[in-house]
């Protein structure tokens, strides 16, 4: 399910932009090949249009603590106001799993494939 998971999120970043928090979400998402990745990082979020110029879908995957909640209200806020098709299913699968940063996806795929591999 989670490797479902997975490959959705990769298919839907070949047309779309990904925004997360910072360069440790990045690189857990780019082992898993997914593109078009941008991290907030250092970035104002005035400076989101900017950032996002060329795409239309930005999937929203920011960590289900309470800063990443409230980063990810903001974002959703302003990146609506300026007509962006926003994609938050993403981080409803992740807190059904009781994933709370999105870094922590390499663990769950490692867990998956001890547990496939000792049956």
């Amino acid at each position: 399910m989670f490797e479902e998971w997975l490959k959705r999120l990769r298919e839907i970043s070949n047309n779309s932009a990904v925004l997360v928090g910072g360069k440790r979400d990045r690189q857990a998402l780019q082992k898993f090949g997914v593109k078009n990745i941008f991290t907030l990082e250092g970035k104002r979020l005035t400076d989101l249009p900017d950032l996002l110029e060329g795409f239309e879908r930005v999937l929203l995957l920011f960590d289900l603590d309470k800063h990443g909640e409230r980063i990810n209200s903001k974002v959703k806020e302003i990146l609506s106001k300026q007509g962006y098709i926003l994609i938050e299913d993403f981080r409803e699968e992740l807190r059904s799993r009781r994933i709370l940063y999105v870094e922590d996806i390499n663990g769950e795929i490692r867990d998956l494939r001890c547990t496939d591999g000792a049956g």
